[in-house]
C-alpha cells in the first residue's frame, strides 16, 4: 500500500519537473496515534490531483497515466477498508496530500 503511495508520489514529482524545470522535490510521511486512530499523511511537492472528481481515482481501471492500468489506487482503497479506516486526496499549494485513518 505505502509502496504503491510513494511510488505515485515520486511520477508526480517528476512529471512537474518535466513540464517546470524547477520543483522542490519532497515527500513527507506523518505518523500519528490519536485515541484509537492512527492518521498517516503523505504530502509531496508534485503536480496535485488533476482531476477534481478525487473519489474516481479509486475506481478500479480509472487512469490519468499514459501507462498505467488504473489499479493502484483501488486496491490501496480496498486494503484500508478491509482495516475500517479511510483515505482521502487533497490538493495543497504546492502538490498533494493523501491522508490515511485506521483504527488503532
Amino acid at each position: 500500500m505505502f509502496f504503491n503511495l510513494i511510488k505515485n508520489s515520486i511520477e508526480s514529482i517528476q512529471e512537474k519537473v518535466k513540464k517546470t524545470n524547477k520543483s522542490l522535490k519532497n515527500i513527507d510521511i506523518e505518523i500519528n496515534q490519536r485515541r484509537d486512530y492512527i492518521t498517516v499523511n503523505l504530502n509531496d511537492t508534485g503536480e496535485g490531483f488533476k482531476d477534481k472528481k478525487t473519489k474516481d481515482i479509486i475506481k478500479p481501471y480509472y487512469t490519468t497515466k499514459e501507462k498505467g492500468t488504473g489499479l493502484g489506487l483501488s486496491i490501496v482503497d480496498k486494503i484500508i477498508n478491509d482495516h475500517n479506516g479511510s483515505i482521502k486526496f487533497l490538493n495543497t499549494n504546492n502538490g498533494a496530500k493523501v491522508q490515511i485513518i485506521i483504527p488503532k
